[in-house]
């Protein structure tokens, strides 16, 4: 249909009224009809739901890249802590790096829930009535979960890192109290059989390696668990090393690498379905 400016069609409008009024001045005249809008459903859902979730993965990709240099700096004031000249300030160091990465998680976790929710609404990725879109739509949903699945096995290494440091903490900061009650006999027991029996039940740190995954908590509380989730016991990363904190440095790295190949595959795919959009 040929675009005609406001101005055209205002001046054609004016016209058919004159002539309609100087022929049959009785008979009204309907409004004309200037033009008709359809969108492509297809269309809608790449720029109504594909774009944000697309730059809420950005922002992630972008949170997660900060992380590798602050597992470094935690590692460095571990060294130097457990060195026989060791820096005064590791320590405070060690802590600063915790919670930078605590401040990392809360960002991560929204934008995956929310590209999730997204990922998840019937009326945007259900049938359109349009095969060929359906394809597109289908194709580009795949490639989305299969890239936030990487993201969120960073941050579940990530979140499991910061609440073992918090946790050990928590437990570490009672120790002063354990040491001043078992100090001497209690209940027939010796003060180190006391403190080892307070130690007991107070039970160890998780282990950094298998933090607890996201859909176990309340985070996916009504979503379906992301069907390409990462399992993190098979991360090459967390396989191999001395230190464990560079393990899960690596584990990290491992999940930013994937992440770039399959959202590679995926900008294909958008691309393609907006060319669709391009020759309509």
């Amino acid at each position: 249909m040929r675009k005609l400016s406001l101005t055209a069609l205002l001046c054609v409008a004016l016209t058919g009224s004159a002539l309609a009024a100087a022929t049959s001045p009785a008979a009204p005249t309907p409004p004309p009809q200037i033009y008709r809008v359809r969108v492509r459903p297809l269309c809608s859902v790449l720029h109504g739901k594909v774009a944000p979730a697309l730059g809420m993965m950005i922002q992630n990709d972008k949170t997660i890249a900060k992380s590798p240099a602050l597992f470094n700096a935690y590692i460095q004031g571990a060294e130097s802590v457990d060195s026989q000249d060791p820096d005064q300030n590791a320590s405070a160091r060690q802590n600063m790096s915790v919670m930078r990465m605590e401040n990392l998680v809360s960002p991560l976790a929204d934008n995956v829930l929310a590209i999730q929710k997204i990922l998840e609404d019937p009326q945007a990725f259900g049938p359109t009535g349009n095969a060929q879109d359906d394809e597109h739509l289908a194709d580009i949903k795949k490639k989305m979960l299969t890239a936030l699945a990487d993201q969120q096995a960073a941050l579940d290494i990530i979140s499991g890192f910061v609440d073992t440091q918090q946790l050990g903490a928590m437990q570490h900061e009672g120790y002063g109290y354990i040491s001043s009650i078992a100090s001497g006999d209690i209940g027939g027991q010796s003060g180190a059989q006391h403190q080892q029996a307070l130690s007991d039940a107070i039970g160890p740190t998780p282990d950094p390696l298998h933090p607890q995954a996201f859909d176990q908590t309340a985070l996916n509380a009504g979503l379906s668990p992301n069907p390409y989730e990462v399992d993190l016991a098979r991360l090459p990363g967390l396989a191999l090393g001395y230190n464990p904190i560079s393990r899960l440095k690596e584990g990290v790295t491992w999940t930013q690498k994937q992440a770039k190949r399959n959202e590679r595959t995926l900008a294909s795919s958008v691309l393609a379905a907006s060319r669709l959009c391009a020759e309509h």
